[in-house]
This record gives C-alpha cells, structure tokens and sequence, in this order.
C-alpha cells in the first residue's frame, strides 16, 4: 500500500490543522445532503426525526469504525479547528428536526429539536457497540418526540 509522505501531503493541504478542515468540511457536506435527502424520504414526522438523527450518528460510527483509535480526536479537533463547520451543519439538522416537529408540536418544536441532537451527541460518547447505540436512538427518539407532543397539547380545564 502507498503511503504519501508528509511534505507531499503538505504541499496540497499546507497544515495537519488544514487537513483537518478538509476532511471536516467535506464529510460534514455529505452527511448535510444525506440528512436532507433522508428528511425528504421519510413519511411521518417522528420518521423523518429519526432518518436526520441516524445520519448524524452514522457520521460518528463510520469515523470510529474506520479508526476507532482517532475517532474522538477527529470529532475534537473538527470542533476546534471548524467550529464554523460543525456548527452550520449542527443548524442545519436543527432547521430539519424542528421542520419535521413542528408539523405536530409547533409551540415545541424548537425545543425537542435541541433535546434530539444533545441526546444523539450523548449516544456518540460510546460507539463500541454500534448495534446498541443504534437500538438506543430508535427507541429514545420516540420517547422525546412523544413528550414533545404531550407537552404541548392543551391542557384540559
């Protein structure tokens, strides 16, 4: 197998930290497009919550199955080093998850949708069983999606 040398990889990309941004910028496009692309071909909303949800955790398991070693490192540095990146593409999922939500929780929607990515962040703490992480998103997602739309019915007088 081939493998460039530093100055020559350098000469492309300038810095480890340009790499970085690289790789970031490039990933996080293609996981973007995909997130949209699975939004629009899911039915129900709580379908398309999860489509966006396991397109993001997808990202994180296919970074740690490929090196599991430099998974975090990777996901860490991208946040140092892109953070304009992650947080675009952090937005972006937000605007699709709120989409999705508010066409059954509007007051809520907002709010259940920051509560979906801070509980897939969570769940790419452990990647060791991805089967597992996997199961733990589709069941959590309903769970959230459900209390979203329970808090936001009226309440009877």
């Amino acid at each position: 197998m081939y493998k460039p040398h530093r100055p020559t990889v350098y000469k492309y990309v300038g810095s480890k930290e340009e790499a970085i941004v690289k790789v970031v910028r490039s990933l996080l496009e293609r996981a973007a497009a995909d997130a949209v692309a699975a939004a629009e071909a899911a039915g129900a909303p709580e379908e398309k919550v999860l489509a966006v949800l396991t397109v993001k955790l997808e990202v994180a398991l296919r970074l740690w199955r490929d090196s599991p070693a430099h998974a975090q490192e990777l996901l860490s540095a991208a946040t140092a080093q892109a953070p304009d990146l992650v947080t675009t593409y952090t937005d972006g999922l937000a605007v699709l998850l709120t989409s999705a939500l508010a066409e059954l929780a509007p007051d809520s929607a907002r709010q259940a949708a920051a509560v979906l990515l801070t509980f897939t962040r969570g769940l790419e703490d452990d990647l060791r069983d991805p089967d597992a992480v996997r199961a733990e998103l589709a069941a959590g997602v309903p769970m959230i999606t459900r209390g979203a739309l329970t808090r936001s019915a009226p309440t009877p007088t």
